[in-house]
């Protein structure tokens, strides 16, 4: 027998309708606005779908903003006159036929607003308006593509955050940020041209308060100076047109990236050593390019390093490994870091036809306390099963007490000499891959 459809009970009109009793209908104004102080803009909104009254107050209430982008300057922005400051952020991404200085008064609104964050994007590096870098509430100023007057104000004492990408400014705009920013924290300065006089000129970023630096040239520019004590990260490029480079010691830095392009012309001996020899604190050193080339030169007169890397965890190191001058640097700066635990190296410039550097001795590697005691992971890049770099792979697979981890990157001609030496110790775990006409292979140890 056929079971009879079951007929659903039918809902109450008025509550589909949105008719049904009103919780909110009796709150007054004034607790009105003290639960939405205490709210996000956008929950704020959304209590308009709940019932009559907050549709009615919530639009006169909600007058805070937290983030605004504007495209054309008449546009009607809702922003008071008058205290409270709500404003946070606005973006300024206007058309290439709007002229950026129409922009100009509302700037000066969203100052009297208080406004913390500002980006400015515009297209062809048009000039900025002149009030752009007066607004002292600003903590957080980002311009992308555009170009600043040397006429500019400059008063934001309370910037910590800059970041100039691909910006036409001069090198006097900079100093007078520096000097005004007393709190300035992070600097990211990316292609920015117009910073020294003529065509190459210099760059000089000098201030007491500076952490955080990331700085990429422009092909053009000829010299940096880094002069930033109270640095604790740094991200540094260079062009193959600069012939001077100054990095002041940094007591306090942690995080070192240093890529040194290879010099088209004659340089300068560039300064990298004081940074180095001050960076007993830190934690992390990459050297990219040519910046090995550069330091092993600066330490060549000493035996021995004069610091100590206690904190040094992570070690990459891009070298030429069929110059003697490069490896015996990096036997020095591994055994001023006997508590590392990562360490990567990256083969380049090696070629069968040179001369190969005089092979390491066992006695010398066993006498570096990290590679057999505390380093946990090791990667060697452009790996190639030559005397000098298969007796280093060999003495860590066998001597490294802590080593759970290698990779290794090589030719796809070389992989049966190379899964030879990789056989004085077996791993329970190997995952192999290919990429760009290369093998990678990765053994993971208990």
């Amino acid at each position: 027998m056929a079971r009879r459809p079951r007929k659903r009970r039918r809902r109450n009109a008025g509550a589909a309708a949105g008719e049904g009793p009103d919780c909110f209908s009796h709150i007054t104004e004034d607790v009105l606005r003290c639960i939405l102080s205490r709210l996000p803009t956008r929950s704020a909104a959304t209590l308009a779908a709940v019932s009559r009254h907050f549709r009615q107050e919530i639009p006169p209430l909600l007058d805070r903003l937290d983030s605004l982008t504007i495209q054309e300057p008449h546009v009607h922005v809702p922003l008071r006159d008058t205290p409270p400051l709500l404003l946070r952020r606005l973006a300024l991404a206007p058309h290439r036929a709007i002229p950026p200085s129409s922009f100009r008064q509302m700037l000066d609104r969203a100052a009297k607003q208080g406004v913390s964050e500002l980006s400015f994007r515009l297209t062809r590096r048009a000039r900025l308006p002149k009030n752009t870098l007066s607004v002292k509430s600003l903590s957080v100023l980002f311009l992308e593509t555009c170009a600043v007057p040397p006429w500019s104000e400059v008063a934001c004492p309370c910037l910590r955050t800059l970041k100039l990408h691909r910006v036409a400014i001069h090198q006097e705009i900079i100093n007078k940020i520096l000097a005004s920013a007393s709190c300035l924290d992070t600097i990211e300065m990316v292609y920015c041209t117009g910073l020294g006089t003529g065509r190459g000129g210099d760059c000089t970023v000098e201030s007491s308060s500076v952490r955080n630096l990331v700085f990429r040239p422009t092909l053009k520019l000829e010299g940096i100076k880094i002069r930033a004590p109270a640095l604790r990260t740094v991200t540094l490029y260079t062009r193959g047109k600069v012939k001077r480079l100054e990095l002041m010691p940094a007591p306090d830095v942690r995080k070192a990236y240093l890529h040194i392009a290879k010099p088209r012309t004659i340089m300068e001996p560039f300064k990298i050593r004081p940074l180095l020899d001050a960076g007993a604190r830190l934690d992390c050193l990459t050297l990219r390019g040519h910046a090995m080339k550069v330091l092993s030169s600066e330490y060549e007169d000493i035996p021995k390093l004069t610091v100590m890397f206690q904190d040094l965890r992570i070690l990459s190191v891009s070298l030429d490994l069929s110059s003697a001058q490069q490896t015996t640097f990096l036997l020095k700066l591994l055994e001023s870091c006997p508590n590392l635990q990562k360490f990567s190296v990256s083969a380049a410039g090696t070629d069968y036809d040179l001369d190969l550097p005089p092979s390491t001795d066992h006695e010398r590697l066993a006498s570096i306390s990290c590679l057999t005691s505390s380093l946990v992971q090791f990667k060697f890049r452009g790996f190639k099963p030559e005397e000098y770099q298969k007796k280093l792979m060999v003495f860590l697979l066998t001597e490294g007490k802590q080593l759970k981890k290698v990779g290794v990157e090589f030719e796809k001609h070389q992989a049966d000499a190379v899964k030879r030496i990789l056989s004085a110790r077996r791993a329970p775990i190997e995952k192999i891959s290919t990429k760009f006409g290369s093998i990678h292979m990765e053994l993971e140890y208990s």
